[in-house]
């Protein structure tokens, strides 16, 4: 404060020509504005500390927050890794978008007589469609209005009428199912799925069509079905044989076509499978959700029974398959083992 009284005090400033009340007055308003301005300095300092300090008070309960759900997001983790195999159960959903839950083998015929497939409108009685969903984690089998044997794998859906026309049997399929159809040669049996129509007499057959695949996938185990791709292309099938309906038919034998139905036994069948085709089964049985970002090329092969733990399940791909596989923000999640590219 004294050095800027002192300059102005110079010559510049003439200060010895104000008389003597004058420079009383001016040393009172200097000395007054120059606290003012200590005073702000004073008051900003203040509010900075005041500032981090608040600061302070809300970050650390936000970072002991995020390390709380960090820590309960790992437990999460480890949780899903004891995921327990799948059950037995599904949902019925009829036209009118009720929904009945399904915990045993039920035939639609007594589901029938007591009403939940009736649909009478001022004409008559009419026929309707109804499905019957599995969710993820979970199987079922149904037994449909003609006889016919259904199993139905995790997360699919079939669609079919309350009664079947006298001329022709159809039934819709996403997902995955295992047929034994009542033969009846005045009324074909047709499956349809995303890219392709199963004619059938009377026979034993698998198809897998779950939602996103490039193909559908069916194999005949006994008898005799005629597949159909939605270009109308067709081929009569032979036991034994697959038939991999997309763009196009591919059409070729493998072994042991029973084992592609091995899930309605309770097993996890793998013929050189993809590894993100192997982690979408496990995610459809287990019901969680697949990582598919940077998924090796590795390819599976082998038989696993499906009433394992999912620990246990990856335990024994790991032994094989050269990767290491984990559950990551309640995903399954792989990455290559270090010593794959020796």
């Amino acid at each position: 404060m004294n050095q800027l009284y002192d300059s102005l005090k110079s010559d510049e400033f003439e200060f010895d020509k104000f008389s003597s009340e004058e420079k009383d007055n001016l040393e009172t308003r200097m000395f007054e504005r120059i606290q003012s301005s200590i005073q702000t300095k004073q008051h900003t300092v203040i509010s900075k500390t005041s500032y981090l300090k608040w600061a302070a008070i809300l970050i650390i309960p936000l970072l002991i927050t995020g390390l709380y759900f960090a820590k309960l997001n790992m437990s999460s983790d480890e949780d899903l890794l004891l995921s327990e195999p799948g059950n037995f159960t599904a949902n019925l959903i009829t036209t009118s978008g009720k929904s009945y839950s399904l915990s045993s083998a039920v035939d639609l015929t007594k589901l029938q007589a007591e009403g939940l497939y009736e649909d009478v409108s001022e004409e008559g009685e009419t026929i309707v469609m109804h499905e019957i969903q599995t969710p993820k984690g979970a199987f079922y089998q149904l037994i449909l209005p003609d006889s016919s044997l259904v199993w139905l794998n995790a997360a699919s859906t079939i669609r079919f009428p309350s009664r079947f026309d006298e001329h022709k049997r159809e039934v819709f399929l996403s997902g995955e199912g295992y047929f034994e159809i009542k033969h009846n040669s005045s009324a074909p049996f047709y499956v349809k799925s995303a890219h392709q129509t199963t004619k059938v007499l009377g026979t034993k057959f698998n198809i897998n069509a779950y939602a996103g695949q490039e193909s559908d996938l069916v194999t005949l185990i006994e008898g005799s079905v005629e597949a159909r791709s939605l270009k109308h292309e067709k081929l009569i099938m032979t036991p034994g044989y697959q038939a991999k309906i997309g763009a196009s038919i591919r059409y070729e034998k493998v072994d042991q076509a029973d084992d592609y139905a091995a899930w309605r036994s309770g097993d996890f069948y793998f013929d050189n499978y993809p590894m993100t085709e192997v982690l979408r089964m496990l995610g459809r049985w287990y019901s969680i959700e697949v990582d598919e970002t940077s998924i090796p090329n590795n390819r599976i092969n082998g038989l696993i029974p499906r009433n394992l733990l999912l620990k246990d399940v990856l335990a024994l791909i790991e032994t094989t398959s050269g990767v290491t596989i984990s559950v990551v923000n309640s995903k399954l999640k792989v990455v290559e083992k270090k010593n794959q590219h020796k």
